[in-house]
């Protein structure tokens, strides 16, 4: 049921009188409270350890930038994902459109393998762009013992795709020694929206004292949807809260230690999350300001996401220091999708041009009376919506796109574990065989009875191969069993990409306060791609195969001066590396339009590595216990860059290619203040990611004699673009990222108490991606830049005993603000026609929440 905003404004009110109240009440006795609340931590700051070296360190000594959030204080924030930690995260964004693409640094792409490390425990798990739709998983937050987020390249001690930093999830770890309950449950509800709510326990147990211990945990929650389907015809509601989702996640790891000097330690995470439909709507189906948000797509886009994650570790401590080694296997389905009737609609209704090279232009249907445009119906779709011909209002094509990863990892390092000596130093060894496979599907039941309907002849004469022949077979129609039933486009890659490498890092203490540390790591990388496309809209069955074979290496050195305990100065240089790959050929249907791009000979069929080179100046300091700052400014230069090249025109595929140089610059700062009763942080990142170089065409594609000018794929001063360029979004990071937090600890009716406020923001991003240059052969007039957006969050809550129990509103100030969108397919043969206006959804904030969450702790 849709809630009155009124009230839900009247509500917002009095919580945030209520609150005031609270404080100036609370404030009177802050005097009386100050024992209580210091031994709840809030008369200081908290002092985390990490191990982002590889060996634990209190965070101020960690001469990185890195952010790390421990469980309690993604609690007290709320945060659920890696969508929540990235809002408190300076220089780090993630892409919400459906690839979960994390930027750090600006350093992010749009095809290639990941720019990010991402880690749970001691497994990488990220992927590579191998099809449509590259889609990382990320875990969810409950029962971490932290999440970690280091900045800058990351290639010495975490391998190839760390080139701009590296997100480590650390699971609680089972102990030897005691027993411990951690239990979180929420229930919240959403302005016009379904309700939203989660259990889960997880417990330690010690089952000999010393020598064997477990930790068992569960977890399920439900996001209600907000964004209803409709009918594209006729505009009806045919589901309410289509993009609910739910996740479950467990995990069972053991201790065991038979020998003081060895200890083992197995464990095992499941997690799978269902999404009902994604998280977007039509514009031209919604009104976002009165909270009414439709989506228009055809067919329902679910996404199925599981994977299992056993690993062992194995630590033998010897006099001086240890040995570790980490086995695991990573195994990972899921299945996700584009707007596949979107898509065909705005590629059958450009057959009718005659400038369309691909059918030449085909005539209107008898029962159809020619226009200006080639037939009364045109256009099937723009940006008031779909609208098709009579008896096909139901029409649809879903699109499946199916992910899997099969990822078996063995790490064996040693290390020194002497902190008296001035040599710190570690070594190891790293082997990683990943395999991913992407099927790209689009079924058309009725693909013959809309092209009689548009064009009175069946499709199945109009996409034939060479030798006249259609690749399709539905439903007793045609008798090609080379792909699945009434597939119109089948698209399979299967890649394999294998890593042997050997690192190591050297640290010596010059004097007291001065340490010096070199890093090398150098690794053996493969690629190789198995490529299978078929199906009426690849014309013809395309087998190909591509590989790729390199060495790389990647240094650092860093320089740390600790002035005294409570002062830290740095500077790092280091290099990141990504392997390169090889590209699935494009349809026959693209030769024409690659060639207005430049490329006459096809898409390329492998490309290059690329790297980062990083230098860094930091900072942490502190003055007494109550304020910490730590700052960092760097620069960062980018070669060889594989990015995603899009073909315009009728194909409106991409391949990917190295696009020359760029520089990311810019700062970081993260600082906390203890005043007392409280509490206040602030979290600031700036980055300026663009091009330094153009990025033309190869000499051969642009030839003297030629008439037309010859259009880069890049320009200088064009920004860097992530994944979300590829449906036609500018994929560009905010230039500006501001965190704010405030919290006040107090005493109410003799108990720990708390009222928190959380603002963030994120700045628009002036400069232009390569789609929106004019100047480039990349260039959409239909692609803009998203504008600022801020978000707003209000807690407060009280502890009894081991309990917490909390109340919230996310999205304060219920913004809408677009913060992603996709574009269809232009028609490019209209002219001198202008095209139609082009069909647009969008992303945006979850509407205003409201909820409580009860936490325990023994």
């Amino acid at each position: 049921m849709k809630t009155n905003s009124k009230s839900l404004q009247t509500g917002i009110l009095v919580a945030a009188a209520g609150a005031a109240l609270a404080i100036v009440a609370g404030y009177s006795n802050a005097a009386q409270a100050q024992q209580s609340v210091a031994s709840s931590g809030a008369a200081g700051l908290e002092e985390i350890v990490v191990t982002a070296t590889r060996r634990s360190e209190s965070l101020s000594k960690v001469p990185i930038s890195v952010t790390a959030l421990s469980q309690e204080t993604m609690d007290a924030r709320g945060i659920k994902d890696f969508q929540d930690i990235a809002r408190f995260t300076p220089g780090v964004s993630i892409d919400n459109s459906g690839t979960n693409a994390i930027s750090i640094r600006g350093i992010s792409s749009s095809g290639g393998a990941g720019t990010t490390g991402i880690y749970i425990d001691d497994t990488p798990i990220q992927m590579r762009a191998v099809g449509f739709n590259p889609d990382d998983s990320l875990p969810k937050t409950f029962d971490l013992d932290r999440v970690e987020v280091l900045r800058g390249p990351q290639g010495t001690l975490f391998g190839a795709g760390s080139e701009g930093g590296t997100v480590r999830y650390l699971l609680t770890a089972p102990k030897l020694h005691g027993s411990s309950t951690y239990l979180r449950s929420e229930l919240a509800f959403t302005e016009g929206g379904m309700p939203s709510y989660e259990l889960g326990m997880a417990r330690g147990e010690t089952i000999i004292e010393g020598t064997l211990g477990v930790r068992a945990s569960a977890w399920f929650r439900e996001d209600g949807g907000w964004i209803d389907r409709v009918d594209a015809s006729s505009r009806a509601v045919t589901e309410r809260g289509a993009n609910r989702a739910n996740a479950f996640l467990m995990r069972l790891a053991a201790v065991w230690q038979p020998l003081s000097s060895l200890t083992f330690t197995p464990s095992i995470i499941y997690q799978n999350s269902q999404k009902h439909d994604e998280s977007t709507y039509w514009p031209a189906y919604s009104n976002p300001g009165s909270g009414h948000f439709n989506n228009a797509t055809p067919e329902r886009m679910p996404v199925p996401d599981k994977y299992y994650l056993p690993a062992l570790k194995v630590e033998a401590n010897l006099e001086h220091s240890q040995i570790i080694a980490n086995t695991s296997y990573y195994s990972r389905d899921e299945r996700t999708a584009y707007q596949g009737t979107v898509y065909d609609l705005s590629y059958y209704q450009s057959a009718g041009w005659a400038a369309n090279p691909n059918t030449g232009g085909l005539s209107c249907s008898p029962s159809s009376v020619a226009t200006a445009a080639p037939c009364d119906w045109y256009p099937l779709l723009d940006a008031k919506g779909i609208h098709l011909p009579p008896g096909l209002e139901n029409y649809q094509t879903p699109n499946t796109v199916t992910n899997a990863q099969r990822s078996w990892t063995q790490e064996v390092r040693w290390q020194s574990t002497n902190d008296t000596s001035p040599w710190r130093w570690t070594v190891g060894a790293f082997w990683q065989q990943s395999k991913q496979t992407s099927v790209e599907e689009l079924k058309d039941a009725r693909v013959n009875e809309l092209f009689q309907a548009l064009y009175g002849v069946d499709a199945t004469s109009v996409f034939v191969d060479v030798h006249g022949l259609p690749h399709y077979a539905c439903n007793g129609v045609g008798d090609y069993a080379a792909i699945p039933n009434c597939d119109v486009y089948y698209n399979r890659n299967a890649t394999t990409d294998r890593q042997l490498a050997g690192f190591g890092e050297l640290s010596y203490a010059v004097s007291d306060r001065l340490r010096v540390t070199f890093g090398e790591r150098v690794a053996r990388t493969s690629f190789s791609l198995e490529h299978y496309a078929d199906g009426l809209q690849n014309f013809n069955a395309t087998p190909a195969s591509a590989s790729h074979t390199e060495t790389s290496n990647t240094p650092k050195v860093n320089i740390a001066y600790q002035q005294d305990p409570r002062h830290l100065y740095y500077l790092t240089y280091a290099k990141g590396f990504r392997v390169g790959g090889g590209n699935s050929p494009l349809p026959d249907f693209c030769a024409a339009d690659l060639d207005n791009a430049g490329f006459p000979n096809g898409a390329p069929l492998t490309y290059q590595s690329d790297s980062t080179r990083s230098y860094e100046i930091g900072s942490k300091n502190a003055l007494g216990s109550a304020f910490k700052i730590a700052t960092s400014a760097y620069y960062i230069r980018w070669q060889n860059i594989q990015q995603n090249v899009y073909v315009g025109g009728g194909c409106g595929l991409q391949f990917i290619d190295n696009l020359g140089t760029a520089v990311a610059k810019g700062f970081d700062l993260q600082a906390e203040l203890a005043a007392g009763a409280m509490k206040f942080d602030l979290a600031v990142g700036y980055t300026d990611a663009r091009y330094t170089k153009s990025t033309p065409l190869p000499a051969q594609f642009c030839p003297s004699a030629s008439t037309t000018p010859c259009k880069p794929l890049a320009n200088v001063g064009d920004a860097i673009s992530g994944e979300a360029s590829l449906e036609l979004s500018p994929g560009l990071n905010s230039p500006w990222t501001v965190a704010v937090g405030a919290q006040f600890d107090f005493t109410a009716a003799g108990r720990p108490a708390f009222v928190r406020f959380d603002y963030q923001y994120q700045s628009r991003n002036n400069w232009l991606s390569t789609l929106q240059d004019a100047s480039t052969s990349q260039f959409n007039a239909d692609t803009y830049s998203l504008p600022s957006n801020a978000f707003g969050q209000l807690r407060g809550g009280v502890t009894l005993g081991a309990w917490g129990l909390d109340a919230f509103i996310d999205n304060l100030f219920g913004s809408h603000t677009v913060t992603n969108y996709q574009l269809n397919q232009h028609d490019a043969y209209t002219a001198p026609l202008p095209p139609p206006s082009s069909q647009q959804n969008q992303y945006t904030f979850r509407p205003r929440t409201f909820g409580i969450t009860a936490t325990l702790r023994l």
